[in-house]
């Protein structure tokens, strides 16, 4: 596990737990809360809460320079974008 997920899994156990405890200590919000709800948020799938980035756009770029003997010579590099 990468330092990223687990940031956002800590932040997001933090979240669900004071949810938690905000629906223990009001009881008509607990009320309110179907079991057919409850076992659909506990079913709720894991691969969903992971963190995705998407990748980076890149493209190559060549020009002609000359060298420190005055030769020609093609240089390429990658740019992002």
């Amino acid at each position: 596990m990468n330092r990223r997920s687990f940031i956002v899994t800590l932040c997001g156990g933090l979240a669900a737990s004071a949810a938690g405890v905000s629906l223990a200590s009001a009881p008509v919000a607990a009320a309110s809360l179907a079991p057919e709800n409850a076992a659909r948020l506990d079913a709720a799938p894991a691969e969903f809460s992971q963190y995705w980035r998407r990748p980076r756009r890149r493209r190559t770029v060549c020009s002609v320079r000359r060298n420190r003997y005055g030769r020609r010579v093609r240089v390429c590099r990658t740019v992002y974008y």
